[in-house]
């Protein structure tokens, strides 16, 4: 597998060193990961099946987004898609004849993080002076954080005609977008569609224009 990572986040190798993530620069694009198998042609398939919802991960049964902004995603991927050349099968009763199918999937959660007693910090010993090898809060200390991850998967459907029907699908294509999650909606969605186009543009191989 050949990878390739985009850190759409400037400042992620600062942020690696620090314990618990910077809020001030998590308002920055997602981080968008690409992955896919280099000995595949993607040349060779010329149709692909998208479901017309989400599935939402997470949960103890599968639930589906299938709102406006569900479809706002799909439709870009869409379109990405039928501008490097592949036909979209709309019917279920076409997923069969389908070359490739795409299933997007998406996750929210929230990370608590609850601090107390005595703790290093983040300074190195000696900021306070040479005295001073720490600190500690004398009370817990409490805060949230919520982070949020579309993820894109391609599984290539004419590999179960050499294996029967049971056989497991190779994914082709993986990519993610992910980072913070704000309380508005409409900037989750845009931060999202971003994603979309910078994993299609970290993955110029998806075509058929050749």
């Amino acid at each position: 597998m050949k990878k390739m990572l985009l850190l759409a986040c400037m400042t992620l190798g600062m942020m690696s060193c620090e314990k618990d993530p910077d809020f001030g620069q998590m308002d920055a694009n997602l981080v968008v990961y690409t992955d896919h198998d280099n000995n595949v042609d993607f040349g060779k398939y010329q149709t692909y099946f998208l479901p017309d919802s989400i599935l939402e991960i997470g949960g103890y049964k599968a639930t589906y987004w299938k709102d406006e902004n569900a479809m706002q995603l799909i439709s870009k991927v869409e379109q990405y898609m039928n501008e490097r050349g592949y036909t979209r099968l709309t019917e279920p009763e076409q997923k069969e004849d389908a070359n490739i199918g795409l299933q997007l999937s998406y996750l929210a959660q929230s990370t608590q993080i609850v601090t107390g007693g005595y703790w290093n910090g983040w300074w190195n010993w000696g900021f306070w002076g040479d005295w001073w090898g720490g600190w500690y809060y004398p009370y817990p200390v409490s805060y949230s954080y919520d982070t949020n991850a579309l993820i894109i998967e391609m599984v290539d459907l004419t590999s179960k005609e050499e294996g029967g029907e049971n056989k497991q699908l190779p994914v082709v294509w993986y990519a993610s977008a992910s980072g913070y999650s704000y309380g508005n909606g409409k900037t989750n969605l845009l931060f999202l569609l971003d994603g979309v186009d910078q994993a299609f543009a970290q993955s110029d191989y998806i075509t058929r224009n050749n």
